[in-house]
């Protein structure tokens, strides 16, 4: 028996371990991906907007409340 006949004998079983597998891994690195770009994207929202409130004047104490506040528990 050849590797094509074991392949051709067990494509199902063989296609099923690596979407298992594969399918996992894939899960995981979209995940981590998503994540990371969101956390990137607050921060790049965060950094534009303590740059145009300093470029209007605001005081450090007013910046800081700013983006300390946000939705509440009740929200």
């Amino acid at each position: 028996m050849t590797i094509e006949d074991a392949i051709a004998k067990d494509f199902v079983a063989i296609l099923f371990v690596t979407f298992l597998f594969g399918g996992g891994a894939l899960w995981l690195i979209v995940a981590t991906v998503s994540d990371q770009w969101r956390k990137y994207r607050v921060a790049s929202a965060n950094a534009a907007l303590k740059r145009s409130m300093v470029e209007k004047g605001f005081r450090a104490d007013e910046i800081i409340r700013v983006l300390n506040a946000g939705p509440t528990a009740e929200d």
